[in-house]
């Protein structure tokens, strides 16, 4: 089956960062990382909000270890540099599943936000009676 690559227009979208950058793993059972087959590096998976025209949806991209900054925080506004998006398809046990996996060379930071350091261990203050 021939490998089929999309170039996106990303004209008139935004892409913001829904969860930071995550080692990619290639075998979740055994923790075996990821790696560009090309240059050998790590891969990192980015969750993204793409929206266009008042629409939404969240997308999936890889990105190689020279071209994310780990430590983007979501609602981080990026530029996807280099997107291309892949049609696939398999079937397992008589079921089709398939999808679309995105892939970019680099994610290029518009806006960053800056949490608190504590921000994910900050706890509401118990109402006083």
């Amino acid at each position: 089956m021939a490998r089929i690559t999309i170039r996106p227009d990303l004209t008139g979208t935004v892409h913001m960062v829904a969860s930071p950058p995550a080692v990619k793993l290639a075998d979740a059972s055994t923790g075996l990382v990821a790696t560009d087959r090309e240059s050998g590096a790590t891969l990192y998976t980015v969750q993204l909000v793409e929206t266009y025209e008042g629409t939404a949806q969240l997308i999936k991209v890889t990105v190689p270890e020279g071209g994310v900054d780990t430590s983007l925080a979501p609602g981080s506004v990026v530029r996807p540099v280099g997107l291309v998006a892949t049609p696939w398809a398999n079937v397992f046990n008589g079921q089709v599943s398939n999808g679309v996996a995105y892939r970019a060379e680099s994610l290029s930071v518009l806006s960053a936000v800056a949490l608190p350091a504590n921000a994910a261990v900050a706890a509401p203050k118990a109402a006083k009676s």
